[in-house]
């Protein structure tokens, strides 16, 4: 017969486990809450700055940018930019397989959005000042709000990341392969534009930009490859640490995916997501997701940012400018897969 402290410990028990999943509950919806109240917070500060440095940067940019402006007739055109920087800020928050630091961030804005500000320095004329100035009031009111609200990830700080946590730390802090990977990249970014601009892009810029005042940048042959190679090196170092930082460093001590195994009454689909995606690696996973997202980040906001904000640019003129870089971006993004499946990486 059960002792009576051994009735009370068995009372007690399911209550105090209820007690404990209760808090587990309460403690897990508070971090929510206070996750999307720092992402308010963020897009908020970021909105504000962006605001207030063009608004003190004005008189630079006026007589450049003034004059190819689109005017925006209505409250849904300014409401549909802001929507999409907003959505370019939530994937910068949520975009995270470890964590979306600030230079991540840094890196994603600056790729998406050089496909604009490339288009208004060589064919629009724009001085590479007031580029320069708006290239960096972009990224910095979106950089500052997360470098105070958000920690680096292991990978951005090997310096104090513990042992183990980050994978191929001697490649990663390898400066012939950083040169090596960077260059890489910048040469496939230059070679494929190099090749639209010398075969069809020449005449889609003239049916689709009507008021673009010169295209001889994408007629001036072999000579222009060099000075456009010197012009995407930063674009070659930003994708590398994007993505290939990113996934090298990505360790395999956790959530490194296991053989499919069989089960008994599972899904179609997920009979098929666990056959495909659940068969990569855990570095290949985050290489695939982020080239993806890039890219589609790259092509909407060139669509958004250049129909919307450029005079005589329509949607599909836009499209066809954004998808070129997309286009590269996925091709730098499997040159990468094919470094990481060298063995020993």
């Amino acid at each position: 017969m059960a002792s009576k402290k051994e009735q009370s410990e068995t009372a007690v028990t399911p209550r105090g486990a209820r007690d404990s999943r209760r808090a587990d509950s309460d403690s897990f919806q508070l971090s929510r809450t206070a996750c999307a109240a720092r992402f308010l917070l963020v897009l908020f500060a970021s909105l504000l700055l962006s605001t207030l440095f063009f608004s003190l940067t004005a008189s630079l940019n006026r007589d450049d940018l003034a004059i190819i402006s689109k005017h925006l007739e209505g409250w849904e055109e300014v409401a549909g930019l802001l929507s999409w920087r907003a959505v370019e800020i939530g994937l910068s928050w949520g975009l995270g397989f470890d964590i979306m630091t600030d230079r991540d961030v840094a890196s994603f804005l600056f790729l998406t959005h050089l496909p604009t500000y490339s288009l208004l320095y060589f064919f629009y004329g724009v001085r590479p000042t007031s580029i320069l100035v708006s290239f960096a009031i972009t990224i910095l009111s979106t950089v500052i709000p997360f470098t105070y609200l958000r920690k680096p990830a292991s990978v951005h700080d090997l310096s104090h990341a513990p042992s183990g946590s980050v994978a191929n730390r001697t490649i990663l802090q390898d400066r012939l392969t950083t040169l090596y990977t960077s260059f890489a990249a910048t040469s496939i970014f230059s070679v494929i534009i190099y090749v639209c601009y010398s075969t069809w892009l020449p005449a889609q810029l003239v049916v689709h930009f009507e008021s673009i005042p010169d295209i001889t940048a994408a007629s001036s042959g072999a000579a222009g490859l060099f000075g456009l190679y010197l012009t995407l090196i930063p674009a070659g170092f930003a994708i590398r640490d994007f993505l290939f930082v990113s996934s090298a460093g990505r360790s395999s001590n956790a959530g490194e995916p296991q053989h499919p195994v069989s089960r008994e009454g599972e899904y179609l689909i997920t009979a098929i997501y666990r056959k495909t995606w659940g068969r990569l690696s855990a570095k290949t996973q985050v290489l695939v997701s982020r080239t993806f997202i890039l890219a589609a980040a790259v092509l909407i906001n060139s669509t958004v940012q250049i129909a919307g904000t450029i005079r005589g640019v329509s949607a599909q003129g836009a499209s066809v400018w954004g998808a070129v870089w997309a286009l590269a971006t996925v091709v730098v993004g499997a040159l990468f897969g094919w470094i990481e499946a060298a063995e020993g990486v």
